[in-house]
């Protein structure tokens, strides 16, 4: 089959099938690959290998693509966290499932008693499941789906730091969502950088079984606080804003308006003069992920395990900054369903690119 022909589905059915296969064998378990799955929360298209936007800086994520297949145009299964992570964590879609929303506890579903998790899967067939980070969507962690999970089967990822008192509110001390400014802390007080530090402790040491080891990066999800250093990536004069068409909602339902304008956010932000800086915060926040990614890559890179491991790195949907008149995600046009999606290592051909959605 010609590879503009190959899918993202024949290349997860032939992965799949492979350690599937592998599993199989169990006198060759030394020899089943392990596999390091990264999942990167509310990323979209802005990383310099998609080039989704010119100011973005992910020299970690780069690297890794010039590695791997890249699925250029993957999508997910939905535009939310909780529905699009029980899709790709079970392989049953939102129309099947009923899962649809955040507030719903996708365990619950009866259609997913008779499917196990993904990483449940790999356990059924001789796998270490293990992980931190946010895999599930938060209040709704699988703890059967995991040998051993950091900081708690019950708690995906340990607390970030919060400025006392939040910008966006003048100052007031709040906890807001939407809200963003840099850190005078050190990155290790962060919590995708304690995350990451687990996952490298896991890559550094002997195992007895195959891993599925499993890595959430919570960064670029709300709210945008990072250390400084990363905003100073990015400074505010040199932020490009994306092209926006003023009438781009003209021609659409009342429905569709009340979803675009969910929240009046593009009228809190761009009517404040906000625009910009939540840009550069976005594009800081990215850049601070892209430093948790390469700092798992050096260790694997450093680690006996390297010759031996499959890289699976995806996001879970994309993210809109202002492109139709819309923030967050929740949405079927590109900026809010289009994610990553890359596979690196043994028997996969480093630099390819797959177009086809």
């Amino acid at each position: 089959m010609p590879f503009n022909q190959f899918t993202r589905r024949d290349f997860l059915q032939m992965t799949g099938a492979g350690l599937a296969a592998a599993s199989l064998v169990g006198a060759q378990a030394e020899s089943r690959p392990n596999v390091l799955f990264i999942a990167i929360d509310d990323l979209n298209d802005w990383v310099g290998f998609l080039g989704g936007h010119p100011n973005a800086k992910t020299p970690n994520l780069d690297r890794l693509a010039e590695r791997s297949t890249v699925f250029t145009h993957a999508y997910c299964a939905a535009p939310l966290c909780n529905p699009s992570r029980a899709a790709l964590m079970t392989g049953i879609q939102p129309a099947r499932s009923g899962v649809y929303d955040n507030g719903m506890d996708w365990r619950k579903a009866p259609i997913f008693e008779k499917h196990p998790t993904l990483s449940k899967h790999f356990m059924n067939n001789g796998y270490s499941a293990i992980g931190s980070g946010k895999i599930f969507h938060g209040p709704y962690q699988d703890p059967s789906s995991w040998k051993e999970y950091w900081p708690s089967k019950e708690k995906n990822r340990p607390d970030d730091p919060m400025p006392p008192k939040t910008p966006w509110y003048g100052g007031k001390a709040a906890r807001a969502h939407f809200d963003w400014g840099p850190l005078d802390i050190g990155e290790n007080e962060m919590g995708d950088w304690k995350v990451t530090s687990w996952v490298i402790d896991q890559l550094n040491r002997e195992h007895t079984q195959p891993f599925f080891l499993a890595c959430g990066v919570f960064r670029p999800h709300l709210p945008w606080y990072v250390p400084k250093k990363y905003y100073d990536m990015h400074p505010l004069d040199e932020i490009e804003l994306p092209p926006v068409n003023e009438k781009d909602l003209e021609d659409l339902s009342p429905l569709a308006h009340e979803i675009a304008e969910a929240g009046n956010d593009n009228k809190r932000i761009v009517g404040h003069g906000k625009w910009r800086e939540a840009v550069q915060s976005y594009l800081a926040c990215t850049s601070f992920a892209d430093a948790c990614v390469g700092r798992v890559l050096d260790a694997l890179d450093a680690s006996p395990h390297r010759d031996n491991t499959m890289i699976v790195l995806w996001s879970d949907h994309g993210w809109h900054l202002g492109e139709k008149l819309h923030w967050r995600k929740r949405t079927l046009w590109e900026e809010g369903t289009r994610n990553l999606l890359l596979f690196s290592g043994t028997g996969i051909t480093p630099g390819q690119r797959c177009d086809t959605p």
